[in-house]
């Protein structure tokens, strides 16, 4: 399935979490995610978790946590 991630689209395979998909888009991402430097936020703004599921067709940005 095709997810987008910081305007990149990524294939991922059905299942997948948000962590798997930080993970097929960047390691350094990935490290800095689970670090807690990053947040990942969906499409309206809303923070997300990083075991939650990702469907097809969804938009998620990469923030730096302030």
């Amino acid at each position: 399935m095709k997810v987008v991630l910081n305007k990149c689209e990524i294939s991922i395979f059905k299942g997948a979490r948000i962590s798997d998909l930080v993970l097929a888009y960047s390691e350094r991402s990935f490290k800095m995610l689970k670090s807690g430097k990053l947040c990942v936020y969906d499409r309206f703004g809303n923070l997300t978790e990083v075991d939650g599921p990702v469907y097809e067709g969804q938009v998620f940005f990469l923030k730096r946590v302030e």
